[in-house]
């Protein structure tokens, strides 16, 4: 049997909204605590270096980012409604995981919000220091502004936000009586801002909004196992990544060609390998490693460059 294993923290609002997803498909999965900054040595071989959290692994198969995680665990699922709405539901998706994340950092990292995080070294910190964990995310940005507005703006555009969610909601979710992906990716970012005492009055003025909140964390975490980092290289090693098609569309390379993968916005360290399949949503390519074999890495096609 192959098992699904997610490396996430607690703290970590793209690794909530897996957990969410988790527990709304009723999946089992096992938890692989990782630290909240670099280093990640056991991460690392999985990953090829990329260096966001989350990432799932299934088996021999690595996710890496949560556009191309939240697939794979609604295929190994076989759910095939959270992608019902279509165009609509995953552009809102993708609104949320940029906009909406940029508008929670820029009212998160406030001094006076962050301070929160880190009261007695530990919470979401993970007993990281404030100072390592500023620089750590320095080093993540790598330079580009990823919040990209001040406090100012963030308030007011998180005004806007709320007031149509609230009016879009009602009894159910935001494309009809079942969660899509577009609920998942609005959740994350709210529910990082109301974990955060100082945040959280901005977000609970909306009725409507709150009850929809509660339905989503109703959903819980699903059947979580506790693990460790040398169970999941072990379940990598013991595996063989799934048999994909080969393909190459509307990229500059050719199956089993070595190519890297790259974020375009933040994170970008490029990960290395032989080119497998880049179709409409993901790039995946094949890497090898003495700790974990084969493994097949998996990235969004939107949000990821490809150089050949």
């Amino acid at each position: 049997m192959t098992n699904l294993y997610l490396h996430h923290y607690p703290a970590s609002p793209f690794s909530e909204k897996i957990r969410a997803l988790l527990g709304y498909l009723g999946l089992e999965w096992h938890s692989v605590e990782t630290s909240v900054i670099m280093p990640r040595p056991l991460l690392m071989p999985l990953s090829g270096g990329y260096r966001r959290v989350p990432v799932a692994q299934i088996g021999a198969d690595v996710y890496c980012d949560t556009k191309i995680i939240a697939r794979a665990l609604a295929e190994h699922a076989g759910d095939d409604s959270l992608y019902a709405p279509g165009f609509a539901a995953t552009r809102v998706a993708d609104a949320a995981d940029t906009q909406l994340f940029s508008i929670m950092a820029a009212l998160s990292f406030r001094p006076e919000a962050i301070g929160g995080l880190f009261q007695g070294g530990g919470g979401g910190s993970g007993g990281a220091s404030l100072q390592d964990f500023i620089k750590d995310r320095a080093d993540l940005a790598g330079g580009t502004d990823v919040i990209g507005m001040t406090p100012e703006v963030a308030e007011s555009d998180l005004l806007h936000w709320l007031t149509e969610l609230d009016s879009s909601v009602g009894s159910g979710f935001l494309f009809g009586e079942k969660p899509s992906i577009a609920d998942f990716s609005v959740y994350h970012p709210l529910w990082f801002l109301r974990n955060n005492p100082y945040n959280a009055p901005m977000v609970e003025g909306y009725a409507n909004v709150m009850r929809w909140f509660d339905r989503m964390q109703a959903f819980g975490h699903g059947r979580v196992i506790e693990s460790d980092g040398e169970a999941a290289l072990a379940e990598a090693e013991a595996a063989e990544p799934r048999p994909l098609e080969p393909a190459a569309i509307g990229v500059g390379a050719k199956p089993d060609d070595t190519v890297r993968v790259t974020p375009t916005d933040y994170g970008r360290v490029p990960v290395e390998g032989e080119l497998v399949r880049a179709d409409a949503h993901e790039f995946a390519v094949r890497r090898t490693t003495d700790e974990t074999g084969d493994v097949l890495t998996h990235f969004p096609r939107i949000g990821f460059a490809l150089e050949s």
